[in-house]
Order: structure tokens, then C-alpha cells, then sequence
């Protein structure tokens, strides 16, 4: 999805040569079965792959990439289901449950800092603002003495885990801040 709706979109920008409707109209398309053969209606969500599968945190870049509105039902279902099932307490989620979507690579994982982030930011897009902002300050507030977060956190202890400092973090922490400016700014 991402891709085709891109390149229609730089095409028709720059007033390049190539069929947009046609790309637009595969682009829907795209995100349109995602939203019917993603979906688990026994789990409330959309799932990590077409036809089912487990949940996976990073549905939630869905609507920062414009592949789905963050305020769609299917995608305030499937923000709510990551809230409860991949939740690590104050603030922190887990990208996705082991035991559900082996990845089989060997060790503990901890919660992944970039996917609490991209909940900070469905929330404020689905309205929410009072919690993401709540939210945006607890993720802030882990950073160590220099300002600087690391790729995951251990839930239970605080620690640091994975790589330190980690850029997609700080992305993390950008990105979100922009959104929520923008959002404040049109209150």
C-alpha cells in the first residue's frame, strides 16, 4: 500500500508521466483487504499478517503510514487489543507475545519503546489526547541521565535492554511530539 500510494502521490505532485487513478485505486485496494483479511473478529484486532495471526504492535504504524485511519473502528478495536494484551504496565508494550508469533530468535524481549510511541500517537489521533499525552510524558521520563533511550526496556526492572542509545526512540520521541503539537495547535 504504502508504496504504490506513494509513488501516485510523488507522480501527480511533480506532474510526472505514469496511470495515478490506477495506482490510487491499487493503493485502496491494498488497504482495503487488509481491513477485511487482517481482521480477527474473536480477538477485536487486526492481526500481524493477512488471514490471521497473532497481534503485533506495529499495527499501530498502520495510521502513520496512511494505510488506515487511526479513528477506523477496526483500528481503535485494534489499538484498545494491544492496550490490553501487549501492555508491560506504565506505559510500555511488548511488540508482539512470543508464545503466539515465535520470531525464533533466542533471549528475553523486552518492551519495545518505538511501538509506545506510535500508541501515543493513535491516541491522539483517535481523540484521546488526555492519554497520550500522559502517555508521552511517562515514555519521556525513561530516558536515562544524558536524555538518551534505549531500543527496549525490561517492565519488571526499568533496565535498559538491546541497543542503547537507540535512534528509532528518539524518532519515537520526535515524531509523537510533532503529532501532538499539531493536533494542540488545531484545539
Amino acid at each position: 500500500h504504502v508504496a504504490v500510494d506513494r509513488a501516485a502521490r510523488m507522480a501527480e505532485r511533480f506532474r510526472l508521466p505514469g496511470p495515478y487513478e490506477h495506482w490510487k485505486r491499487k493503493a485502496d485496494e491494498i488497504g482495503q483487504a487488509i481491513l477485511e483479511e487482517a481482521w480477527d473478529p474473536r480477538m477485536q484486532s487486526l492481526t500481524e499478517h493477512l488471514g490471521g495471526g497473532g497481534l503485533d504492535a506495529s499495527l499501530l504504524a498502520l495510521p502513520l503510514r496512511r494505510v488506515i485511519k487511526a479513528d477506523h473502528p477496526k483500528m481503535v478495536a485494534t489499538t484498545r487489543a494491544i492496550g490490553e494484551r501487549l501492555g508491560a504496565g506504565k506505559g510500555l508494550l511488548y511488540r508482539y507475545l512470543p508464545d503466539e508469533s515465535p520470531d525464533g530468535l533466542p533471549g528475553h524481549e523486552g518492551a519495545f519503546l518505538l511501538c509506545s510511541f506510535w500508541m501515543v500517537d493513535n491516541l491522539a489521533k483517535q481523540g484521546r489526547l488526555d492519554e497520550a499525552l500522559e502517555l508521552y510524558d511517562d515514555l519521556c521520563g525513561k530516558a536515562g541521565p544524558l536524555g538518551l533511550l534505549p531500543e527496549e526496556i525490561d517492565p519488571s526492572t526499568g533496565a535498559f535492554l538491546g541497543n542503547y542509545p537507540q535512534a528509532f526512540s528518539h524518532i519515537g520521541v520526535i515524531s509523537s511530539g510533532v503529532n501532538l503539537a499539531r493536533i494542540m495547535s488545531h484545539e
